[in-house]
């Protein structure tokens, strides 16, 4: 099973023709594609939710050591 492999550029090209924006356009998504995109999702919600409790606990812990309180 051989995919055809495009860039965006011919992609996006696709959709506009003379006429303008092509409002027709119908994409198909693979059991695949839709695997991966998933994966992406939840991926990204885990790594922003990690990166959100490191950032505020790195904030926290300098609030508590700074020497000047208000």
């Amino acid at each position: 099973m051989s995919t055809k492999k495009t860039n965006i550029k011919s992609f996006l090209d696709s959709l506009v023709d003379e006429d303008g924006i092509k409002t027709d356009v119908t994409v198909a998504l693979s059991k695949d594609t839709l695997l991966h995109a998933s994966f992406y999702a939840v991926g990204t919600v885990i790594v922003s939710t990690i990166a959100f409790y490191s950032i505020r606990a790195i904030v926290k812990s300098m609030e508590s050591t700074s020497p000047v309180k208000a």
